[in-house]
């Protein structure tokens, strides 16, 4: 395996749609109220796929050093197979810390100094998902970090940088966008439930069971949908929301037949799926706004 091929596994390309997702879905919410500026939309998106590269790149290093990658069932990660050398995936990450910092800093210009704080906040959450004295994924505390960093937070904050303005409604749309993205999570803790309990890492599923998770990513979907229709109630009649949704409640139904009836290494190949369920949803949102 060549080493481009190697860097491109460890940044996992596969799973980047729940970042671009965020940054697309804050976009359009925009452009409902207002003309927007691009370049800082186009910001806001590098910056959050270079946030979520860095943390790519951290849990790879930091499950090399944790030892949890004994035994995986997973796709390889780079650091644990020696296919690229610890110390190179620690620089890599750090890099892209770096990168993810001074990409987000012009956006000072749009939104003020203090979006210097949220900004640096992110990237340490980035990082402290798998690293550090207190790691989100290993404290049953990833699925919350997944809802909070990559729907919430991402999609506020883009359309304040955007319209200079909060409200509530954006950040019911950050909170519904991060209840899809987090299907992905439970995906990956799903697949590795024995192995996480062996390594001490606290996930959700190893706290509660697979029959609660294989419960909540079945049904999750469908329930963010109709809260979805209630919060695009005052702009969209309901039944251009049910036309927008059709592709993506096809989607999700062809995603969750798969998933109970898939079991140990075959569920890799559901992880690209999970990620591909957070800009299905974004794209049916923004096709229901459109109607």
């Amino acid at each position: 395996m060549s080493k481009l091929i190697c860097w491109i596994k460890a940044i996992r390309p596969q799973t980047l749609f729940v970042s671009m997702s965020s940054v697309i879905l804050a976009t359009a919410s925009a452009m409902q109220v207002t003309d927007i500026e691009w370049l800082p939309a186009c910001l806001c998106l590098v910056f959050a796929m270079l946030a979520q590269i860095t943390s790519n790149l951290a849990n790879d290093y930091a499950d090399f050093v944790n030892g949890s990658d004994k035994n995986r069932i997973g796709p390889p990660r780079m650091a644990s197979s020696g296919l690229i050398a610890p110390r190179k995936m620690y620089n890599a990450a750090v890099l892209c810390a770096i990168l993810s910092f001074f990409t987000g800093l012009p956006l000072i210009w749009w939104g003020g100094w203090w979006l210097l704080i949220p900004g640096i906040i992110i990237i340490i959450a980035a990082i402290a998902y798998s690293s550090g004295p207190f790691p989100f994924s290993y404290h049953s505390l990833g699925d919350i970090a997944v809802i909070v960093f990559f729907g919430i937070i991402p999609v506020s904050f883009t359309f304040y940088i955007l319209t200079d303005t909060f409200n509530y409604r954006i950040l019911l749309e950050g909170l519904l966008l991060g209840l899809i993205i987090n299907e992905l999570l439970i995906v990956n803790n799903y697949r590795d439930m024995e192995q996480d309990a062996m390594n001490n890492k606290k996930t959700t599923v190893v706290l509660f069971g697979r029959k609660p998770a294989k419960f909540i990513f079945v049904t999750v979907p469908y329930f963010v949908t109709i809260l979805t229709f209630l919060v695009l109630n005052d702009r969209v009649e309901i039944r251009n929301s049910i036309v927008g949704f059709i592709p993506f409640i096809i989607y999700v139904t062809f995603v969750n037949l798969k998933f109970v009836r898939t079991e140990k290494e075959e569920l890799n190949k559901l992880l690209g799926m999970a990620s591909l369920e957070s800009i299905i949803y974004t794209l049916s949102t923004i096709l229901a706004l459109s109607l």
